[in-house]
């Protein structure tokens, strides 16, 4: 048998709010394992289940014997108590002779379980039906079958892009933790487990009158209830509002660590009736004379002042380091406790509409884009990341870094979610047009913001061409977007293999694309190659390529077990050469930009 001494879960600090109600349930755990009526998957996954001082989504369970319910009721009394709210804490599993059908998934959607009974101390009671998939789900399920009014007890988290050190085998299913392509999520969500707990919170009907005592009263199938908990929350606790920012400020001999523990949460900084998503230091941009500074400015920072991005209940606190708790909605009395100041940065909850537009035509330009609101939080466009990733394959959204100065591409058009009060908006487009700054006072009113921008120089209309020779990690797509918003013609996208990496190699064979968008631009589009380990055949490349084809010379680096040398496929040496009449060989890794110049 294995060892059921298992340390609670807690995700994060208790809630006031609420308390833990005693249950002495029908089975310990040893004895749930053991049961002759559950499954051998069941009692294999028994181990992981919940124990102990637990807190699911911020509210505090006991959890000692769960209620095992199968063909008959059970009736507890917690003393009489007048609660607005009652939070339940267990899952279902249905019988083998149920029969599961595929369209409604593992658990039976929308069959009836069980019935929860209030009794009042008035002798009246109250009915609730308990359905699966419902207000309940099963210990293990498939992606896409979660429940409608339950949530499993893990409450959503943030996620580091970058883990540790992974080695396992491909399919492994044996293997824990989030992989790499799942981190670029930055979210953690009823996350694969061997164990699931569900969440629902029930609200009573009749808040005046105090509750005596709980019946569970067994329908079909089997429950297992694990604890309950009673509250007076305001409405309910499981439903958080939209997202906020505030602004911590922590006594200077304090030191602010941003990064997130084992459980991906942020020690300095909790809450329990929500989530903190983010915690950064505030940038420190020039707001007097914004206008007047230069493009691509790289902000100062300050750690004794963080910014801090969530999502709570109305009825959260944070909890802080030092043990002090602030109620959210006390951050707007701008609150001061112990040395720490937190107090709330606007909403960003104005939708607007931005156009960039060439100055005397109308014409929609494409641009790079950078918004930033009064202690300097970034406000990306509705359809671009809000937290881009930094290191290399970034291409999910045209993002740009300069340290920790960030901005997107836009082609001209965009919808953004502004706060009200100032805002401090920066478009640039290469070196030939005249960048702007600008600061906006956004109203209820404000719906469209319109920006002209102009020529300052005039060099492609002299003959000169503005070129990228060696762009890696876009799309052909992405990479006509950022050309053509950072005022580049030519684009030399490029095709090669680094160790058992192969990128872009079938775009030589799909030239369809450029054909299909090759029309609608007006720069022109490069695919290459570059000389690592075993590159494509000239003559392939020749052939295949809608364009001139360029070869960039880097060190080899191919496959382990390969040489060194880059070897045509005939098994002669690649000769290294730049095919691509008059372009400019460069050897940095990155989006495009300028690089040079060159007379037509």
């Amino acid at each position: 048998m294995k060892d059921f001494n298992m340390s609670a879960y807690r995700d994060g600090p208790a809630s006031s709010m609420f308390r833990p109600v005693s249950v002495e349930g029908t089975v310990s755990l040893e004895e749930l394992a053991r049961h002759p009526q559950v499954s051998a998957e069941l009692a294999k996954a028994v181990p992981f289940a919940h124990s102990g001082s637990c807190v699911a989504w911020g509210i505090p369970f006991e959890i000692g014997r769960p209620v095992l319910l199968r063909s008959y009721s059970y009736d507890f009394a917690d003393g009489s108590s007048v609660v607005r709210l009652l939070a339940y804490f267990g899952y279902t599993f249905a019988c083998c002779r149920f029969v599961v059908s595929p369209m409604r998934g593992s658990g039976q959607l929308g069959e009836h379980a069980a019935d929860y009974v209030l009794i009042y101390e008035d002798g009246s009671e109250q009915r609730t039906e308990i359905r699966r998939r419902h207000q309940v789900g099963s210990f293990q399920f498939r992606w896409g079958e979660q429940c409608l009014q339950a949530v499993t007890a893990k409450k959503p988290r943030p996620l580091s892009l970058n883990g540790g050190h992974q080695s396992t085998l491909i399919n492994d299913t044996t293997a824990h933790g989030p992989t790499w392509g799942e981190r670029q999520t930055q979210l953690l969500f009823e996350e694969p487990a061997p164990w699931h707990s569900f969440l629902w919170a029930l609200e009573n009907p009749h808040p005046e009158k105090a509750v005596k005592a709980l019946r569970f009263e067994h329908v079909c199938g089997t429950l297992i209830i694990f604890g309950v908990a009673a509250g007076n929350a305001h409405s309910m606790p499981l439903r958080w509002e939209k997202r906020k920012k505030a602004l911590l400020r922590v006594p200077p001999e304090l030191s602010f660590g941003p990064a997130l523990d084992d459980d991906s949460r942020l020690n300095p900084v909790q809450i329990d009736l929500g989530q903190v998503i983010s915690a950064s230091p505030r940038l420190i941009y020039p707001t007097e004379g914004w206008e007047k500074t230069r493009q691509n400015l790289e902000p100062g920072t300050t750690f004794n002042e963080v910014v801090v991005e969530y999502a709570a209940h109305e009825d959260a606190e944070f909890h802080l380091a030092d043990g002090t708790r602030i109620a959210v909605r006390d951050l707007e009395k701008h609150t001061s406790q112990n040395d720490f100041i937190l107090e709330p940065i606007a909403a960003a909850d104005q939708r607007v509409i931005l156009r960039v537009v060439e100055a005397g035509t109308n014409k929609l330009l494409p641009v790079k884009l950078h918004v930033h609101g009064k202690v300097g939080e970034y406000l990306a466009p509705v359809d671009r990341m809000r937290n881009p990733n930094p290191g290399w394959f970034e291409n999910y959204s045209p993002d740009f870094f300069h340290g920790n100065h960030l901005s997107t591409y836009i082609s001209g058009f965009a919808m953004i979610d502004l706060p009200l009060g100032e805002i401090f908006l920066e478009i640039t487009k290469g070196f030939e047009v005249k960048p702007v700054r600008k600061t906006f006072e956004i109203t209820r009113e404000t719906k469209q913001i319109t920006v002209g921008i102009e020529k300052a120089l005039h060099w492609r209309e002299r003959g000169w061409v503005a070129a990228d020779t060696h762009v890696h990690f876009l799309s052909p797509a992405t990479a006509m977007l950022e050309g053509a918003a950072e005022g580049v013609n030519v684009i030399n996208l490029l095709a090669s293999q680094w160790g058992e990496l192969m990128r872009r190699l079938i775009l030589f064979r799909e030239s369809w694309f450029l054909r299909e968008q090759g029309p609608a631009v007006s720069g022109i589009l490069h695919h290459a190659t570059e000389s690592k380990a075993l590159p494509l055949p000239e003559r392939q490349c020749a052939k295949n390529a809608p364009s001139k084809m360029g070869c960039s010379a880097c060190a080899p680096s191919g496959r382990n077990g390969h040489g060194g040398a880059a070897l045509r496929a005939d098994g002669r040496t690649w000769s290294v050469r730049n095919r691509a009449a008059r372009s400019i060989t460069t050897r940095g890794y990155r989006k495009p930009a300028i690089q040079g110049c060159e007379r037509r």
